[in-house]
């Protein structure tokens, strides 16, 4: 009898959690198309916001920028050539993470961790501004804690979901 609870049971699931494929299988064609439209806003929002700061800051980035390359860099610091494909990376991953948070509790239910997730978001675009645009390194410094911090109550928030 062990054995057979055992086998019921799908990778990742406890015993009496359904797991994501069963979900899926037991929504109606308007609930999977509405979870597809979150997902899709989530991943717009991410990486549509990042391409529009990569777009605005695109000549003030890089080996282009005589300003970026004047600023003394740590020996660790990346190639230019490596923060397109990170950054798109990055933003992807925070989409689904929004996405899973907000599948598992709703907006209405719990905001707290998608309100902390715009938030971080929102000082994520703007460091870009602040730092690549306005070339003003002491705001970049000011706002970067303030990001880190937004970034750090997202990540407890999200655990806990």
């Amino acid at each position: 009898q062990h054995y057979f609870i055992q086998s019921n049971l799908r990778m990742g699931e406890q015993q009496g959690e359904v797991g994501l494929m069963t979900q899926l299988r037991n929504m109606s064609r308007r609930e999977l198309f509405i979870q597809f439209c979150v997902l899709i806003g989530f991943v717009i929002l991410c990486m549509g916001g990042g391409g529009i700061m990569g777009a605005i800051t695109a000549n003030d980035f890089g080996d282009d920028s005589e300003w970026y390359m004047s600023l003394k860099k740590p020996c660790f610091n990346p190639p230019s050539a490596v923060f397109g494909p990170v950054w798109s990376i990055l933003y992807l991953f925070m989409a689904i993470a929004a996405f899973v948070v907000w599948r598992s509790t709703t907006f209405k239910e719990q905001p707290a961790p998608l309100v902390a997730f715009f938030i971080q978001l929102i000082l994520n675009f703007a460091w870009v501004l602040i730092f690549g645009k306005g070339h003003d390194l002491f705001a970049a410094f000011v706002e970067i804690i303030f990001l880190w911090i937004a970034i750090l109550v997202t990540m407890i928030l999200f655990f806990r979901v």
